[in-house]
């Protein structure tokens, strides 16, 4: 059972000022985008280079594009209402990008933003209902090499018939499974997706009744588990759906820890944040 558990957690973990606006034909070529300030920056990824395709895709969804950078706009000035669940994946993007540097990969052809909806010979849809995206810390610092500090939060979003936002997954750069101190939170970036997600309801929420809410809530209402997997071990620690600000989340730790030889030992996992 623990090794069914396994295979299905990995499967989900392989998908301007407050909130910069950037003019759809802005030269992105040097863009890192761990160092940007929160906003939408379309079609990077989690890369720096602008070859023909991403200019060409710019260019083809620029009302999109547009139409994003709107109402982070209208957002920050108090002219729209946040949100995500429920909402359109438009305005879902334009809340996280009130608290994260947001970015899509052009070249994720199903799932970006903007993917094309493709229909299978019975004219069902077979995309459209998954959308994916990265998130980084605004201004978030990098090492004397360049190398992020602070890694992205991936987004994955489930559209229902309507394009409303039924669910959203986030794989959150580290685990708050071992945060202790308020620093240690800060670091797991759940402050940034909590708070983007319950915006509308909580639009005060801080940095510290999040890190108590999962501290004496959260962590104490989970269940650990733990298998064995090939040439090692697993655990996985599932919490019980909790409400809070009107949301409800369920929060999933999971690790493997395989040894090849006595000199090579991997360990993988995190956490994945689901809210509806």
């Amino acid at each position: 059972m623990m090794r069914r558990v396994w295979v299905c957690v990995m499967t989900l973990l392989c998908g301007a000022c407050a909130a910069q606006v950037v003019p759809v034909t802005s030269h992105i070529q040097d863009i890192s985008l761990y160092r940007q300030p929160a906003g939408y920056y379309a079609g990077i990824g989690d890369g720096f280079l602008t070859p023909p395709e991403l200019t060409a895709w710019l260019a083809k969804n620029q009302t999109g594009i547009e139409d994003i950078q709107r109402r982070i706009a209208e957002l920050r000035d108090g002219r729209r209402t946040p949100g995500c669940i429920g909402e359109d994946k438009y305005t879902c993007v334009a809340t996280l990008s009130q608290k994260l540097a947001v970015a899509d990969d052009y070249s994720a052809k199903d799932e970006n933003i903007f993917a094309d909806t493709r229909y299978d010979v019975n004219g069902k849809p077979v995309t459209g209902s998954k959308v994916s995206f990265i998130g980084y810390v605004p201004n978030a610092a990098s090492d004397v090499k360049g190398i992020p500090l602070h890694y992205h939060t991936t987004f994955n979003l489930t559209l229902n018939r309507d394009g409303a936002v039924s669910s959203l997954e986030a794989r959150l750069p580290k685990d708050p499974t071992f945060a202790r101190t308020q620093e240690e939170y800060d670091a797991t970036a759940v402050y940034e997706t909590v708070s983007g997600v319950t915006a509308k309801t909580c639009p005060a929420l801080g940095r510290a009744e999040v890190a108590k809410w999962v501290e004496n809530t959260v962590k104490p209402n989970s269940k650990a588990f733990s298998g064995h997997v090939n040439r090692g071990t697993a655990k996985l620690e599932i919490s019980k759906k909790t409400a809070f600000c009107g949301r409800t989340f369920q929060f999933n730790s999971v690790w493997a820890s395989r040894s090849y030889n006595q000199h090579r030992r991997d360990v993988v996992g995190g956490m994945i944040v689901v809210v509806e």
